[in-house]
Formats: C-alpha cells, sequence, structure tokens
C-alpha cells in the first residue's frame, strides 16, 4: 500500500520523529509537501471556502490551519486519481505509530473493497473500544493523523468540501451526507503526539464565544441554531440526491 505523509517545509523535526518511527517499522512512505495556510494569497484562500456553508457548519471563522490541512490533502487525493491508486494510507508527521501499524496496513488492503468509497480510521478520539481485532463501522470522528482511503473516496471528498465547508477530518459529516462509508481500524495504530507537537491547526484568534458580550452569545447561539438548520436540511438534501443516482 503507498504511504504518504504530509509534512510542511519549515517542519523538519517532525519530519524526523515520523522519519525514525517509520524507517523502524520498515514501512517505505512518500513526503508530500504540505500547503502552509498562512502563506497562501487572500483571493486563493478566499476560493478555497465556501463562507456560508461554513458559517452554517462551523459557525465561526476558518483558521488558515484548516485551510492548508484540507488543501493538503485534498492534493493527495488528486495525487491517487492521477495515479490512479485504488487506495492509500495517508499520515501526518505528528502521528505516533504502534509497532502493529505494518501488519494493520495489509489487513486493511485485504479487507477493502476498491470500489466503494472507504474511509478507515487507524487512530480512534471516540473512546469507543473493542477487545477484539477488526473493522467496524464507524458514525463520526475528527483527525487526520492516520488513515486510509479508497479512490472512489478520495473523489467523493473532493466534490463534497471543495470549496470547504468544514474542516476536512469532519467524517461524519461526509457519512451523514452519504459520500462517504467510515470505518475504524482496531486495534489502534496511530495516535497524534500532542507531547512534543501541538496541533498546526490552532491559530491564536480562534472564536471563543466566552469573550462575547451577553447579547452578543444571544445573537450567536440563535444564528448557530439557524446555521446548523439550514445544514442538516442541505445534508438531507445532497443524502437524497445520492441515492437517486
Amino acid at each position: 500500500m503507498k504511504v504518504f505523509l504530509v509534512n510542511l517545509d519549515k517542519n523538519p523535526e517532525r519530519l524526523a520523529a515520523a522519519d525514525a518511527q517509520l524507517r523502524k517499522l520498515g514501512v517505505e512512505y512518500e513526503r508530500f509537501p504540505a500547503v502552509y495556510g498562512a502563506d497562501l494569497p487572500k483571493a486563493e484562500k478566499r476560493r478555497a471556502v465556501n463562507r456560508f456553508r461554513w458559517w452554517c457548519a462551523v459557525g465561526r471563522p476558518v483558521r488558515d490551519g484548516e485551510i492548508g490541512c484540507a488543501l493538503s490533502h485534498y492534493a493527495l487525493y488528486r495525487r491517487m486519481n492521477e495515479e490512479k491508486l485504488p487506495y492509500a494510507c495517508i499520515l501526518e508527521d505528528d502521528v505516533v505509530l504502534d509497532e502493529r501499524f505494518p501488519e494493520q496496513l495489509r489487513r486493511v488492503a485485504a479487507w477493502l473493497k476498491p470500489d466503494q468509497p472507504q474511509v478507515v480510521l487507524l487512530s480512534d478520539h471516540t473512546y469507543k473500544r473493542h477487545a477484539e481485532e477488526g473493522i467496524f463501522p464507524a458514525q463520526a470522528d475528527m483527525y487526520t493523523e492516520g488513515y486510509i482511503l479508497t479512490a472512489p473516496a478520495a473523489q467523493a471528498l473532493l466534490r463534497a468540501n471543495l470549496p470547504m465547508q468544514t474542516p476536512c477530518d469532519h467524517w461524519g459529516r461526509w457519512v451523514r451526507s452519504g459520500a462517504i462509508q467510515l470505518y475504524h481500524a482496531y486495534p489502534t495504530v496511530c495516535s497524534q503526539n500532542l507531547r512534543d507537537f501541538a496541533s498546526g491547526t490552532v491559530s491564536s484568534d480562534a472564536f471563543n464565544v466566552k469573550k462575547l458580550s451577553p447579547s452578543g452569545r444571544f445573537l450567536h447561539n440563535v444564528t448557530r441554531a439557524l446555521g446548523k438548520t439550514i445544514d442538516d436540511c442541505l445534508l438531507w438534501l445532497a443524502l437524497h440526491l445520492r441515492k437517486g443516482q
């Protein structure tokens, strides 16, 4: 299975940490240069995001790191299409790998149906654990440090979230719209290195509801309720249109 490692040019220490793990496990990989959102021209940032859908789904301004993260992963999805890869594993450079990672790659590759839009998460932030080994259906999760996806899933995600409607790790959204089939693979073989590396998508200008005045919080809650309702309706419509195809 082709393994890609997403890494910013400005983060050689992250690359070194991930490279050491992959070499130790005997896993060949290709470094893929990530997009640094803060360096993108303003016009390109505007084109990258559907501001109305983002407001409905997320309810706060988009962060540069979220734009860069999404564009990095979507560039890889295009690469999969160009090279006609049936599936690929995508890792981020702050990943921590279990010694069973190579075995899990083989297990998932044998299980996949390359003609289906499948995404298999190799980590688990839902805190739902399975005692047995296996690949189990999932409804949601939010991370991109380690996952496998098929070519149809890559194509579906490009159609669904360009221009961006949410951060690219809102997997549950694309399950709800019928774009992908989501799974967790156990045992968990990936995690995020939060001790040494903070998330690259977090920025100091992040929207904080607590800083709003009481009237501001009230208005925010009202608009969030309206936005979520619009978003749910549009996702419902997308699901039924997809079923009718």
